[in-house]
């Protein structure tokens, strides 16, 4: 059965679903339309499902009553877990199921059909992107590249459910007890709360990776000319390229990749001066929080998850994008876009900001 735009009565749905099988940044970016739903939808109960690593993120969401979890890209044990979850949720007889996300690919389209064949809600919504859509009952045109920025299409699909997206704010809040043990945390590592702190970001997926000796040049060339303090952030699996950084750059630099989570990283983020990064989640922590940022682009759809939509203080630099960009590539091995930043321009960038903070 099809429905058309906003004729699906609110005392219809006792049950929803929400499933956003993105990163962090497409669980933030989300949040107006998942006010609006809230809005929409005060009767229901309103269940989240998201991938494992982004939990942390979406138990903030105050519009969710219940999460749950897919372990993607599965391991072995997840598996087990998984069908659990897609059991748990197939019990629920939800009335309406909302897919968040693009789809990427005809693979990944029907991977959203078997999914949502599985859980077997009444009605069914979602993005219909290049057409791929077929199976859902509530259609949202999308293209493949993305006409907007991602915000808009979400706002879009509540608007498709008859949810009004009033309020755009976005918020990652950090408690005072973060703050106060991130403060804590730098005090030990010997930067005390004047000094102004630069935080690298080195995470991302392998195709959204800056070189590393890049990285290690920028450091070099901020630390020559002003005066701050380093903080490297990024995951466990970013550990030894940090560690490369440290030791190759021979700046004194305070090292926590792998051993944040992810509120007090927003504190760490929220206390910095600058923050330098990759095209990836701590990007839009950044950038909701305005934090002066310089983004470092390569493959990424920049329409889609420019941080300047958000904030008016973030630079992103992208190199001229060749032919097959942008890409949802995981890996790449030329890093062509990428290596067309150059560290000229990102030092220029940090020093154009260090200054402003400085006066």
């Amino acid at each position: 059965m099809r429905y058309g735009r906003g004729s699906i009565s609110p005392d219809t749905i006792k049950k929803m679903l929400i499933i956003n099988l993105g990163g962090i940044g497409d669980i933030l970016l989300s949040v107006p339309a998942l006010r609006a739903l809230r809005g929409r939808y005060a009767d229901a109960s309103i269940s989240l499902l998201v991938v494992g690593r982004v939990y942390e993120a979406a138990k903030g969401i105050s519009y969710i009553d219940e999460i749950f979890t897919l372990d993607i890209p599965p391991t072995f044990g997840g598996i087990l877990a998984d069908l659990r979850t897609l059991s748990r949720l197939k019990a629920r007889r939800f009335d309406l199921a909302v897919n968040m996300r693009t789809l990427v690919s005809a693979p990944s389209a029907l991977k959203m059909k078997i999914l949502l064949d599985i859980i077997k809600p009444r009605i069914r919504a979602g993005r219909d992107t290049a057409g791929r859509g077929g199976f859902f009952d509530v259609k949202i045109e999308e293209t493949d590249l993305g006409d907007k920025y991602e915000m808009e299409y979400d706002i879009d699909t509540a608007r498709a459910l008859g949810a009004e997206t009033a309020d755009r704010s976005l918020n990652f809040d950090i408690a005072e007890g973060d703050m106060a043990r991130v403060r804590a945390f730098l005090k030990g590592g010997g930067i005390s709360s004047d000094e102004v702190i630069v935080a690298v970001n080195l995470g991302g997926r392998p195709s959204h990776k800056w070189p590393v000796e890049n990285f290690i040049k920028t450091i070099k060339g901020i630390n020559k000319r002003a005066k701050c303090k380093f903080v490297i952030t990024g995951e466990g699996r970013d550990r030894v390229i940090a560690d490369e950084i440290e030791k190759k750059s021979g700046v004194k630099i305070l090292n926590t990749a792998g051993s944040m989570d992810l509120k007090s990283l927003g504190a760490l983020i929220k206390m910095a001066g600058l923050f330098i990064s990759n095209d990836t989640g701590p990007m839009h922590i950044a950038a909701i929080m305005k934090t002066p940022m310089v983004a470092i682009f390569g493959p990424g759809y920049l329409k889609r998850y420019d941080p300047r939509n958000i904030s008016d203080k973030a630079v992103v630099l992208r190199g001229e994008a060749p032919p097959c960009a942008p890409c949802n590539r995981v890996r790449c091995e030329k890093l062509s876009c990428l290596k067309k930043v150059s560290t000229e321009d990102v030092i220029g960038a940090s020093l154009g900001f260090l200054e402003r903070f400085k006066k």
